[in-house]
């Protein structure tokens, strides 16, 4: 790139304008103005100092676009050549639901500026307090309020588009690292220094701390599933730490009867509308054979009984299809009807207990919080992490690591060695 100055006759003398020289860009000449000055000087000064920034690569030059325009080449240029169909899909909802309408009028060089850290805080609090009630625009449906945990999400979308016009030098920083998420009553509660713990005690009960799900209840939800067409995805998210796409897509013939074995190496995801079958998977330690313990093999030979008493009352009306998975019928199950049933069956038996005890106490967790458990049970009774990292399919085993702190009965081992090597040696009375 080479800056250079172009002279324009006004009626009263001459500007001059500094530009920017990008050479030949798709059969054209590309020239963009930088600056205009009334002196010549002034402008031979301005574009010594550019040129300077452009040979030492420090020049930015901030396109005069609106945010809207800037999510456009966002999306045109890094996430249709860098992120998958389902993830581009997820950016795109989040895009015309709330970015655009809310954001997307902004002069790229406000909102990307130090103003924008305000500008951004100000939609984090909108889009977590104040957006109840309010219509959407194109579904045409009441509007809720949008999670902590929701709201991460947009923080990560809105840096990962600063962080793309960062690496194109067109701004300097990403001010969205600045930004911060508020949080309500109860999460503030979570990060309190407790000074005055006599008048703080009433409230330590209130907090609530993430669900986790244990053997037992785990085996309780599996219950309320047998014999339906959710069992079998329930059971391998239990015993095999699935997730929810690699259920969706596990083809029947991957299936070894007599070694006992399943091969997970394909997937069905959701992009926008769309149900998308992956014959391959996103990375290698994704695509894995697993062997599968006795207590699954019992619910896969249940459920093949079930789709044979299936055949005879549909008859004709059942599908023979090639994917596990299926519902009563044959057809295989969607991928967003297995998150969907799931809450809504656990939250029904919820409610019904909680009815005949109001001290019922069950937790409330997600379909995917069942590969949680497999994970971090198996690490608390004894797998070696790295087995349990190629099972569940990690590519970081940094990932798996994540996962020690969530249950905590066999660090109870941990405390007894240390008894075990001071004890000798103190008495306490």
């Amino acid at each position: 790139m080479k800056v250079g100055i172009r002279t324009n006759k006004l009626k009263n003398g001459f500007s001059y304008t500094v530009f920017l020289d990008y050479g030949i860009v798709n059969d054209h000449r590309k020239r963009e103005p930088l600056e205009t000055f009334s002196k010549k000087g002034d402008a031979e000064k301005y574009k010594n100092k550019m040129q300077s920034q452009v040979d030492n690569n420090t020049f930015i030059n901030i396109p005069d676009i609106t945010f809207s325009q800037a999510i456009d080449e966002w999306m045109e240029n890094y996430v249709a050549n860098n992120c998958e169909l389902n993830t581009a899909a997820g950016y795109k909802l989040i895009n015309e639901k709330y970015l655009k309408p809310l954001l997307g009028h902004i002069p790229f060089k406000v909102i990307s500026g130090v103003t924008g850290i305000d500008i951004i805080n100000d939609y984090y609090k909108y889009l977590r307090f104040e957006i109840e009630g309010k219509k959407d625009a194109k579904t045409d449906k009441m509007m809720k309020n949008l999670s902590y945990s929701s709201i991460e999400h947009h923080k990560a979308q809105i840096s990962g588009i600063f962080s793309y016009f960062v690496k194109c030098k067109k701004i300097s920083t990403n001010i969205c690292t600045n930004t911060v998420i508020p949080k309500n009553e109860q999460e503030k509660m979570l990060d309190t220094v407790i000074e005055d713990i006599e008048n703080y005690e009433d409230n330590i009960d209130n907090i609530e701390y993430e669900n986790f799900v244990t053997p037992e209840q785990a085996i309780t939800i599996l219950n309320l599933f047998m014999n339906t067409s959710m069992m079998l995805p329930v059971a391998l998210a239990i015993f095999l730490g699935l997730r929810r796409s690699e259920v969706c897509g596990i083809l029947k013939n991957k299936i070894n009867k007599a070694e006992q074995t399943i091969i997970i190496d394909s997937s069905r995801i959701r992009a926008g509308k769309q149900t998308i079958f992956k014959h391959r998977n996103k990375n290698k330690s994704s695509t894995r054979k697993l062997y599968i313990p006795n207590v699954l093999m019992d619910i896969l030979n249940l459920n093949e009984k079930r789709q044979e008493t299936n055949k005879l009352i549909f008859e004709n009306e059942y599908i023979e299809s090639k994917f596990l998975c299926t519902n009563d019928r044959g057809i295989p199950l969607k991928v967003d009807y297995i998150s969907q049933k799931f809450e809504k069956v656990l939250n029904k038996y919820i409610e019904e207990q909680t009815i005949k005890d109001e001290n019922f106490k069950f937790p409330k967790i997600t379909y995917h919080k069942l590969r949680h458990l497999n994970i971090t049970a198996l690490l608390e009774n004894g797998a070696e992490l790295i087995d349990v990292r190629n099972n569940a399919g990690h590519s970081s085993i940094n990932t798996t690591i994540g996962y020690t702190h969530q249950y905590t009965q066999n660090k109870q081992q941990i405390a007894n060695k240390i008894d075990e090597v001071f004890t000798p040696y103190i008495t306490v009375k």
